[in-house]
């Protein structure tokens, strides 16, 4: 990589310095014999501003500068990025120079404040060169905001998102504000980039050549991309500035605490813009001062006055382009006339008009005219461009059932002149109805006479253009619509009555239908029945309703037939009828019986939706488990046991009875002597089995005996 540092003393750099060449301008009449139109950098539209740049690498050359802020702060116009807005560049230094951060040695604790976005978490700390933590972002530019321009400059600087390298983190991340610092690439110094970039490439923004940076090396001016010291990588005391030549342009690194030059840039909404002209808002009625918009000079913006409800009235030349027309223009405004040659301004006092020869024209041809009025606390000045009077157009086209037979319906004439008379007649099967003339009569000036049921004439001066076309004639037209659902809904057999449909006839002719019709035809057509039918007129725009339904009863099958309306004008209109019968079709769903309900089968049709129930079963049942107490009962109060039920979990509870006193033990006063052997079983019971068991002992051993002698 190739590095260039700025080094001490600074007498190098005073040797190195160029001297910058002043271009003087000129103030300059407009008159002059071509009276050419200006060019583009001398009048350019929004779109025309939109496309200037600083980019010399493609090898055209298209740059121009604006006047925006402060002591007429010029801005070189680096491109477009969006459809509203441009992207300006400080041409020059803004103010004296400033630190980047005061401290270059001591890393900062991230703070949340400077709002700052990383895609994978906030780190713990930066570098004193991190631009997004540093002073001169947070409070030098933000500063520079309110100080460098007015309310109304600030509303049209909108917001950008730059993303920005964190050398400590190894990481990008991105900031939004109003004025931010060009980045630049380390290893590509021939050039600097402003406007949107992309976290992917830093460095895709709009290409700033060094032509753009000025020619003295002592105009070094911050960029924000942190510098990397070949020596030591992790040192972050130091940023990149960018070092103006007219032979050698490089980029430098310098500490933060150094003082450098201010050069932002900014995105500016062009959405209020009209246009801008080489020459200053007007002050006085002269000439005024054609400025060069790619050297010394700057185009002077004009916002639309109309988009910030300033009333400048309006301007129309002529159409021998010989004066100027002024309606409502408030006194004080001015009138502003550019051509190639130069610019005149007249600032207008009660005037209705103002002739070329009033602003030092031969002619107003070719000229860029405009009404202006300036804001000077808030440096902002609103335009509306003159209009040019045109000769006037008269299109008026034939209707149906119409021809011009003077064949002139098309004419151009000078403004206030008459037209040509134009004769329209109805053609044959056609006429013109009572008030026909009042869809035409004195339209932009014209006067329809002479009218008849065939025709009529068109005269007089148009007050603006004309383009219509001629209502068209009357003809008898006989129409007849049928609208209406000729499907029923398929049902089963057994139905209950189908309710009747409703069916509309609707004249939409203009002249009465008579002697209609309404019949049922086609092979089924005994299956339906029709009500509200019979002969009768209808007249235009007027209706008439039937109803149909199938009959009652019908078996299984698919029955059509055809709804057919007729008049004696020989019009015809038909809807097809069909109506389903189907077997009944069950589907049977079981619903199993439980402890406390009754199971069964519902069995539902699959075409008609009908059902009903079936196949009881009687509930199962509760099924008990055993008896489990939780409450024991005593002398005083009652005791609870449950039960579950295996089958639902349903918990049946019963009370237990309170024990009686007679059921207690009697209390004895005299101590209990007996020997404590925790059994409880009943003594005399056990006594009794001991004297049985001896009992049948001796019994045996008694036989036993006997035996043996």
């Amino acid at each position: 990589m190739k590095q260039r540092y700025l080094k001490k003393p600074y007498s190098f750099l005073l040797a190195s310095a160029m001297v910058l060449t002043m271009f003087p301008t000129f103030s300059t009449s407009v008159h002059a014999e071509e009276n050419q139109s200006p060019t583009k950098e001398q009048f350019s539209t929004v779109e025309e501003l939109k496309n200037y740049d600083t980019n010399d690498n493609n090898g055209v050359k298209n740059p121009a500068k604006v006047y925006f802020g402060n002591n007429n702060q010029q801005w070189w116009i680096a491109g477009s990025q969006s459809n509203d807005s441009i992207t300006l560049f400080s041409a020059s230094s803004m103010g004296d120079g400033a630190q980047f951060e005061s401290n270059c040695m001591a890393n900062k604790t991230y703070d949340d404040k400077w709002n700052c976005t990383y895609p994978d978490g906030e780190p713990a700390e930066v570098f004193p060169n991190h631009y997004g933590a540093s002073y001169i972002r947070n409070v030098t530019l933000k500063e520079m905001e309110t100080s460098f321009f007015t309310g109304l400059e600030q509303a049209l600087i909108n917001e950008t998102t730059i993303y920005t390298g964190d050398t400590k983190n190894n990481s990008v991340y991105s900031t939004t504000d109003k004025l931010y610092f060009a980045y630049g690439d380390q290893e590509d110094y021939k050039h600097i980039t402003v406007g949107k970039n992309s976290a992917n490439d830093l460095n895709d923004g709009l290409r700033i050549d060094p032509s753009y940076w000025g020619k003295s090396v002592l105009e070094l001016f911050w960029i924000r991309s942190p510098f990397v010291s070949n020596d030591n990588p992790n040192d972050g005391s130091s940023v990149l500035t960018a070092w103006p030549s007219k032979n050698y342009p490089a980029f430098s690194g310098a500490r933060t605490s150094n003082v450098e030059k201010i050069r932002p840039a900014f995105e500016l909404n062009s959405s209020t813009i009209l246009f801008a002209s080489a020459v200053p808002s007007a002050t006085s009625t002269g000439n005024l001062t054609l400025q060069d918009t790619d050297g010394d000079g700057a185009f002077t913006l004009r916002y639309d006055a109309g988009k910030y409800s300033k009333n400048l009235g309006s301007a129309v030349i002529s159409y021998d382009d010989s004066k100027v027309i002024l309606k409502d223009v408030p006194n004080g405004t001015y009138l502003v006339a550019q051509n190639s040659n130069g610019a005149y301004a007249k600032q207008i006092t009660n005037e209705t008009e103002v002739s070329a020869s009033g602003m030092n024209l031969d002619s107003f041809a070719n000229c860029k005219i405009w009404l202006e009025t300036t804001d000077t606390a808030n440096r902002i000045t609103y335009a509306a461009l003159a209009e040019k009077e045109q000769e006037t157009a008269v299109n008026i086209a034939a209707g149906t059932g119409l021809n011009i037979t003077s064949e002139n319906g098309v004419q151009e004439v000078v403004p206030n002149t008459a037209i040509t008379n134009i004769i329209v007649e109805a053609v044959d099967g056609y006429y013109l109805p009572d008030g026909y003339e009042d869809g035409i009569q004195g339209l932009n000036g014209l006067t329809v006479t002479n009218i008849t049921k065939n025709g009529f004439t068109i005269l007089g001066t148009p007050a603006s253009d004309v383009n219509i076309t001629l209502p068209p004639a009357t003809k008898a037209v006989y129409s007849m619509l049928l609208s209406g659902d000729g499907t029923f809904t398929g049902t089963c057999v057994g139905y209950q009555p189908i309710t009747a449909k409703e069916f509309t006839i609707t004249n939409s002719g203009n002249v009465d239908l008579e002697n209609v019709d309404i019949s049922i035809t086609g092979t089924d057509k005994d299956k339906f029945e029709l009500s509200g039918d019979g002969t009768t007129t209808i007249q235009p725009n007027d209706t008439l309703k039937v109803a149909v339904a199938p009959k009652d009863s019908l078996a299984t099958g698919i029955y059509r037939a055809t709804l057919t309306v007729t008049a004696a004008n020989a019009q015809i209109a038909t809807t097809e009828l069909q109506f389903t019968v189907n077997e009944h079709d069950y589907v049977a769903v079981v619903t199993p019986p439980n402890c406390t309900e009754k199971g069964y089968t519902t069995y539902t049709c699959r075409n008609c939706s009908h059902s009903y129930k079936g196949n009881e079963v009687d509930a199962t049942g509760h099924t008990w488990g055993e008896w489990k107490v939780i409450k024991e009962a005593t002398t005083t109060e009652t005791g609870k046991k449950e039960r579950v039920c295996e089958r639902c979990d349903y918990k049946e509870i019963a009370v237990i009875s309170m024990i009686s006193n007679k059921e207690q033990p009697t209390t004895s006063t005299k101590p209990d002597t007996a020997v404590k052997t925790g059994d409880s079983t009943n003594i005399l019971l056990w006594s009794m089995v001991t004297v049985i068991s001896l009992a049948g002992m001796l019994t045996a051993l008694f036989f036993k005996r006997r035996r043996s002698r």
